[in-house]
């Protein structure tokens, strides 16, 4: 789609894709869309369905006979439904990649080399690369993982960098990849005026009607959380937290690590932070909560070892 503008028939699903509302994207059939808007539909599809932990098996063999001049789209889309519907296997196809060829591509073995080789650095250069060389100038999805990878890094320099760039772009503000990446910089920048305008993104998104799909509504809730506790409004992160707590989903580190200091913050008793942290060990053991803390305990322990009479 050579536009920022979101607009057309694809507004919808694109803005419910990249919200996490995946149940609403596979709930569409092709042809609620014109011919030239199906490919991009079902690459939605097949990635919601994959991201909703389905195998996508059908929906790519489908893909296959019916575009089958696409035939790099479905390999990668293979590759990574088996990698996440399987687990790693003896495929190669990510660790022989240089340079991606597509924006897929692109976003995808990223999202790989952080994940199975938990390199971001090496994940940031090739994005860059990509987006450097990249002749597609509308092809925005790669600045949406390479300033969640900055801002992972704590380097605020380079992503407010990145934002300012994309600010420049016309019609940009229009794009639901902007407005994600806008609310995340508000928030980082805090101030309550800023927040409070990341936590009416979210909440708005929240009224969309999200009933028959926890576990966006997990992934909703759980940024409104946060923002409410950065605006040091307790009672209200409080009731957030029963909501969140009353859905049927699996919690992931990142909630487990926000409980933690959402416990500290409102002096919580160190019986519920240590079943906390228990479960933060068996949820995500490699989590950078854990490793700042194992850091922090080690240097204290230098210290009291340093000063022992």
């Amino acid at each position: 789609m050579d536009t920022f503008t979101d607009s057309g028939e694809l507004y919808n699903i694109k803005n419910q894709f990249y919200t996490n509302q995946f149940q609403k994207v596979i709930s569409y059939t092709l042809d609620q869309f014109s011919p030239e808007s199906q490919l991009k539909v079902l690459e939605f599809q097949i990635r919601s369905t994959i991201a909703l932990e389905q195998d996508a098996s059908e929906l790519i063999e489908y893909g296959k006979v019916q575009f089958s001049d696409e035939d790099q789209l479905f390999e990668l889309l293979t590759v990574w439904n088996d990698l996440m519907t399987f687990g790693m296997d003896d495929s190669t196809y990510f660790q022989d990649i240089q340079q991606a060829e597509f924006e897929l591509q692109a976003v995808l073995t990223a999202i790989y080399l952080v994940q199975f080789e938990k390199d971001i650095d090496q994940a940031i250069d090739f994005l860059n690369s990509y987006v450097n060389e990249s002749k597609n100038v509308y092809e925005i999805e790669p600045f949406l993982i390479l300033m969640q990878l900055y801002l992972i890094r704590g380097n605020y320099t380079l992503s407010d960098k990145l934002f300012n760039n994309l600010k420049r772009f016309p019609d940009i503000k229009d794009n639901i990849i902007y407005q994600i990446i806008e609310s995340w910089m508000l928030s980082i920048k805090g101030e309550s005026d800023n927040i409070n305008n990341s936590f009416y993104f979210y909440d708005e998104l929240l009224s969309t009607g999200l009933d028959d799909d926890e576990s966006c509504k997990f992934k909703i809730l759980s940024i409104l959380f946060v923002l409410t506790i950065q605006l040091k409004h307790y009672p209200e992160a409080q009731e957030l937290l029963k909501q969140i707590d009353s859905l049927k989903v699996k919690p992931n580190g990142d909630f487990i690590a926000n409980k933690i200091t959402f416990e500290y913050l409102t002096q919580g008793n160190q019986e519920s932070i240590n079943l906390l942290l228990q479960e933060l060990e068996k949820v995500d053991p490699e989590h950078q909560y854990l490793v700042d803390l194992q850091e922090r305990n080690s240097i204290f322990n230098e210290i009291v070892t340093k000063y022992h009479v």
